[in-house]
């Protein structure tokens, strides 16, 4: 296995880590993909064979616990190494993990020095000497998706307030102007979810008290969203 071409499948239900993880592992040479969701995971395993797994604990469908007692039944991809990411590694969740079918359990936020040395010893070798040169002298993209990330988390509070007084005042033209300002930020930290939602907040025509209720809803999701962003950029 040669450490350029080392193929690596994250599996996370949170785009930012997602995201995050990607960017990170794509400067060091790695082919990435990506998947939201626990069945999809087990089918990208078997159609992009990885070298290694990055897997959540919490997602739809699926969860990460009961993926790993799937994948140790499924012969093509039972002997992959998998490194669960969690934001909750109390020991219940580490042992569970551990029974499940993992190998290593890293803690959000990601601590790249750790993940560094856990891929490194699970395959093997030494993965991260070389940078990609076709983006080692491009910005900083993990330094700059945390500066956009704290605006967006700085700023949110306050325009959460103002959709809340929006909503009670049946405000349709601030709620768009918000989710407007939403949708750029998060376009700029390409959290699908995040643009998604502000996306429908935009669009939707409110008249009905239904309406409203929708935006309170979504507001909360939004909200739900950018406590992960913090979680995994602060």
């Amino acid at each position: 296995m040669k450490k350029n071409k080392v193929k690596v499948l994250i599996i996370d239900d949170n785009d930012s880590i997602l995201q995050y993880l990607k960017t990170f592992l794509e400067r060091y040479m790695f082919e990435v993909r990506t998947s939201c969701d626990g069945y999809e995971g087990i089918q990208y395993s078997a159609e992009f064979k990885p070298d290694i797994i990055f897997l959540d604990l919490m997602m739809p469908n699926i969860d990460g616990i009961k993926m790993l007692q799937l994948k140790k039944v499924l012969n093509d991809i039972k002997d992959i190494p998998v490194i669960v990411i969690s934001a909750n590694t109390a020991r219940k969740n580490v042992l569970a993990a551990i029974e499940g079918g993992a190998d290593r359990v890293l803690a959000k936020p990601i601590n790249t020095q750790q993940l560094k040395s856990t891929v490194n010893e699970l395959l093997g070798g030494s993965f991260f000497e070389v940078k990609n040169p076709d983006i080692l002298y491009k910005p900083d993209t993990i330094k700059q998706n945390k500066e956009i990330a704290k605006n967006l988390i700085v700023s949110f509070e306050e325009k959460k307030h103002r959709i809340e007084k929006a909503i009670y005042l049946r405000d349709e033209k601030t709620i768009k102007e918000i989710a407007e300002y939403f949708l750029n930020q998060s376009k700029k930290l390409n959290s699908e979810k995040f643009i998604e939602i502000s996306n429908e907040l935009k669009n939707k025509i409110y008249q009905k008290p239904s309406d409203w209720m929708y935006a309170d809803i979504k507001l909360k999701e939004l909200n739900k969203i950018i406590k992960e962003i913090k979680l995994q950029f602060s």
